[in-house]
């Protein structure tokens, strides 16, 4: 049986590694998508760079805002990490996941290119899967639009080499 293709690769980054692994169990459909969790930005912007990216392929990122190591020290927050996933590539989707005392950065998220602002509550869970399924509906109605103006283009091309290649059959022919 041939295995259906991978619809998504969808990226968990959150200093909470048991709320990295809850929101991976809330995603209806698993098999269906790659999923990657990461606890810091450091580790998560490590990946993204190593990747080799191609116009049709599908990155979705659940990103949190506060981020610390071992020892407490304060990373790269989650404004910092969509910023350089957005220069890293300007195509991967961000869902920015924020707690109560983070909902002031929603602007400048959305302003930095995050594709939605989302509260960390058990809506969440629910909120997951319609996100996903947005996001990959936007996507592939993109691609399916860069695909038609390629063949339209195409076709256009054809049509005009062929008036220009029966011009100059009908100048030949009157020449000759």
């Amino acid at each position: 049986m041939k295995k259906p293709p991978i619809k998504a690769n969808i990226y968990i980054v959150d200093y909470d590694p048991t709320y990295t692994a809850s929101l991976k169990k809330a995603i209806e459909k698993p098999h269906k998508y790659n999923i990657l969790t990461f606890t810091t930005g450091e580790k998560f912007i490590a990946h993204l760079a190593s990747l080799k990216f191609r116009v049709n392929d599908i990155h979705i990122v659940f990103l949190g805002y506060h981020f610390y190591d071992e020892k407490e020290h304060t990373l790269m927050n989650g404004i910092e990490i969509l910023e350089a996933v957005k220069v890293i590539c300007p195509n991967i989707e961000v869902v920015m996941l924020y707690s109560k005392d983070e909902s002031s950065y929603g602007a400048y998220a959305r302003n930095s290119g995050a594709y939605t602002f989302v509260p960390k509550t058990d809506t969440i869970f629910l909120r997951i899967n319609n996100i996903i399924m947005r996001i990959i509906s936007q996507k592939k109605l993109q691609n399916s639009r860069r695909s038609f103006i390629i063949s339209s283009r195409v076709l256009v091309a054809y049509f005009l080499l062929m008036v220009i290649g029966f011009l100059i059959y009908s100048i030949l022919n009157r020449v000759l």
